[in-house]
């Protein structure tokens, strides 16, 4: 039978050894309704909660292309477990658009985690040095284990348009709430944020437009926009596999080939255009290409898992099975905004 891709390369990308520890943590972290201490400890001693921050504070600052690996391999190991990762990883982007030495404090240490969300669900009012902000801000993946926030914020314009910049919040400044009650990647923790009336010094405010000087390597020329859409779309196709891997000894291979030719089919086309994106940071055609390719490789895992879904029998049904668990991470993963069809 046709498989998206050999389980050596899985344990090329990731020792075999951390790969089962990150599996056996998923249902106890699923039942506990946030990553166990065992498989957050597993991000931190990998290093992978510092992916993109820049090496200059520390961080390990990969390429797009070996971070897009490390993430499918990470997400076929728990979908949860690779979600987190996407996220609380991701959200170490920043560092590079904030100064050297607040970027150094809030990121530089080993166990850094930030979690946070894009949509302007916040205000900030300009005050002398800085903001004071508000806000009630959904879907933080992560948050209970988080170092530091990260959020969206809008403030009056003299033209009376609203201008977005994002702010990074303390523990002290954020009450967490846990509105996450989802189907799936119910370990992800992604607990609401509240603020009320807190002040952010202006250091702790960005936009992701310019990086400051000290982080000018070829990740920080690369849109933050289309690194998200990859990223996101890329721990689909890791669950996606976990799926697959799930069903391969059932008797069904016209199903499971058809399954399986299409996730080769979208993964191929995903990394060419992500690659070629990579090398051409700044072709807007070929960027506009990332969207498209990562939404369809959202969909074409959605149908596939739907595909499959008749022959899972009643262990299909049961919570606690593990693939029920993958099946309804995989729907959850899906209705990020960044992948939703509706952005077309």
């Amino acid at each position: 039978m046709t498989v998206p891709f050999e389980p050596h390369d899985i344990g090329r990308v990731i020792a075999p050894d951390v790969l089962v520890r990150i599996r056996s943590e998923a249902a106890p972290s699923e039942a506990l309704g946030r990553l166990t201490p065992a498989a957050f400890s597993i991000l931190v001693e990998q290093g992978w909660l510092r992916l993109l921050i820049p090496r200059s504070v520390g961080g390990l600052e990969f390429d797009l292309p070996s971070l897009l690996e490390l993430q499918e391999a990470a997400s076929w190991a728990d979908g949860s477990f690779g979600w987190v990762l996407a996220l609380c990883g991701g959200a170490g982007f920043f560092a590079g658009f904030v100064e050297y030495d607040v970027a150094l404090s809030l990121f530089g240490r080993p166990d850094v985690c930030a979690a946070g969300t894009g949509f302007p669900a916040g205000t900030a009012n300009p005050e002398p040095g800085g903001y004071r902000v508000s806000g009630h801000w959904r879907y933080a993946s992560g948050a209970p284990q988080a170092t530091l926030y990260t959020a969206n914020c809008r403030i009056d314009s003299p033209s009376g348009d609203p201008v977005v910049r994002a702010v990074i919040m303390m523990p002290d400044q954020v009450r967490l709430s846990d509105g996450w009650q989802s189907l799936g990647l119910r370990a992800t923790a992604s607990q609401d944020m509240i603020v009320a009336d807190a002040y952010i010094p202006a250091a702790r405010t960005f936009t992701v437009d310019k990086p400051f000087p000290h982080a000018q390597g070829p990740l920080y020329h690369y849109p933050f926009l289309q690194q998200a859409e990859a990223v996101l779309s890329v721990t689909m196709l890791g669950m996606a596999r976990h799926f697959l891997d799930l069903f391969a000894e059932r008797k069904m291979p016209a199903v499971y080939e058809a399954a399986s030719a299409d996730l080769v089919r979208i993964r191929s086309e995903y990394y060419t255009a992500v690659r070629a994106s990579w090398a051409s940071p700044t072709d807007e055609a070929l960027l506009a290409g990332v969207g498209r390719v990562a939404r369809t490789a959202a969909a074409t895992v959605l149908r596939c898992a739907d595909a499959l879904y008749p022959y899972g029998g009643m262990e299909m049904m049961r919570m606690g099975a593990e693939i029920n668990r993958v099946w309804r991470d995989i729907h959850t993963a899906s209705q990020h905004t960044l992948l939703s069809p509706l952005r077309g």
